[in-house]
């Protein structure tokens, strides 16, 4: 009897790397065009040129997007960095012709064409890392269950961002990245030493790299304008990874090793929350205050919609860790976004308490709500990513190591030389 081949891969992938996309285009949107006050412009002002440190930040900006974009096509997965280049273009200049009707913001060509660039560098590296991601279908089960933690790696992303542009010289602002960058690294260590270093994919040298690059990304505002602090934070990033890969581990690599990553990482995370939430009052405590509507600094917009986003950035990546965290025991998206919600819900009260207090600030009603969505939507793509791993799993039913990964009664094998190819999301 003949066996059947596999059928075409459907488009959990493509769904998931689209919401990942979404958000980090929604970070990318509100960061350039807040504070969405439009009117019609009393003359058109375009600049030509602009600084160094906007042509590099315009390049990082752009790079994820780029990155991201191939992944989302189903037709034409290893899509041209020349057809991304448009996209990049076609999307800047969608938002610099909008910032016309800001008289706020500049329209600038420079923009649009750094923009582009760095939407084709990011095509020309997906390319790059799914050209080498070529295992045999033994190697894919495996390795398909260390998906969701790449996953958080890009969640963290905006975060990184949004607490970047915040810190403006604030050196203790500045110091609250580094226990997000600390969390990326011990991600990054987690999957090397389990499954990308035993199965030959990357060694310690190849993460210590993927890891620092990440780090530049998400920190690029103060690497490009306090160079000493950046260099300080991608080196702490470079050497914990470092430590973490090249040390042996106590027992043999483990493929259901979310649990004890998650639980090595979450302290860093609850380490910049309480920073975030306490290092305003340091400046002094006023009458608590509420408003239904956005709080913050009236006379700059920018930094209200960023200390908006931060929050909900967090809150993001908590939904994703939470949902994570109950990942094995199978449970319906429905009882998982009720419980993510109310987890979420706790954080926002905490954070909205101490906004009520902070001078000048108040607490917010809008807010509290947009933070329990967004740990509801980091849960929403985090089952996305696992729809994805069930289905690589589901079908590679010749490949015993694969089924045997969800009841984690196989033992790691070696891999042979294969040309099937999978896509990190």
């Amino acid at each position: 009897m003949r066996s059947q081949p596999n059928p075409a891969p459907p488009d959990t992938r493509a769904r998931l790397s689209l919401v990942l996309l979404l958000y980090f285009l929604g970070i990318i949107i509100t960061i350039t065009l807040a504070p969405f006050r439009f009117v019609m412009p009393e003359r058109i002002r375009v600049l030509y040129s602009g600084e160094w440190f906007d042509v590099v930040a315009n390049v990082l900006l752009f790079l994820p997007l780029g990155f991201l974009y191939p992944l989302t096509r189903t037709d034409a997965p290893e899509t041209s960095p020349l057809r991304v280049l448009a996209f990049g273009a076609l999307l800047s200049g969608a938002i610099e012709l909008t910032q016309l009707f800001e008289p706020d913001r500049f329209t600038s060509t420079m923009d649009v064409a750094t923009n582009a660039i760095g939407a084709a560098l990011g095509a020309v590296l997906a390319r790059s890392v799914t050209r080498r991601i070529r295992v045999n279908a033994r190697f894919v089960g495996r390795l398909s269950l260390e998906i969701p933690l790449v996953g958080l790696i890009y969640v963290l992303i905006p975060l990184l961002l949004v607490a970047s542009f915040l810190a403006k010289g604030d050196y203790l602002r500045m110091l609250a990245l580094l226990p997000l960058g600390l969390m990326g690294a011990r991600l990054f260590s987690s999957v090397q030493r389990h499954h990308f270093g035993p199965n030959g994919l990357a060694g310690s040298t190849a993460m210590i790299l993927a890891a620092s690059g990440w780090m530049i990304l998400g920190s690029f505002p103060v690497a490009l304008r306090y160079p000493l602090g950046g260099v300080a934070l991608v080196g702490a990033v470079a050497l914990v990874t470092w430590y973490e890969t090249s040390r042996q581990p106590a027992s043999p690599p483990d493929r259901r090793f979310e649990s004890e990553a998650l639980g090595s990482a979450a302290p860093y995370l609850v380490t910049y929350l309480l920073m975030v939430i306490l290092l305003p009052l340091s400046a002094g405590v006023g009458p608590w205050h509420f408003e239904m509507a956005l709080t913050g600094p009236r006379n700059d917009v920018d930094a209200q919609m960023l200390q908006l986003l931060e929050p909900v950035a967090t809150s993001t990546v908590l939904g994703w860790i939470l949902a994570e965290a109950r990942g094995r025991r199978e449970l319906p998206f429905s009882r998982i976004a009720g419980r993510v919600a109310m987890e979420c819900a706790c954080l926002a009260l905490v954070i909205e308490a101490s906004r009520g207090m902070q001078r000048g600030v108040g607490a917010s009603g809008v807010q509290f709500m947009l933070i329990v969505l967004a740990g509801v939507f980091g849960a929403g793509m985090y089952h996305n990513q696992r729809a994805h791993v069930r289905w690589i799993l589901a079908h590679r039913p010749e490949d015993h190591s694969a089924r045997d990964a969800m009841t984690g009664s196989a033992r790691l094998q070696p891999a042979a030389a294969d040309n099937s190819p999978i896509r990190l999301p």
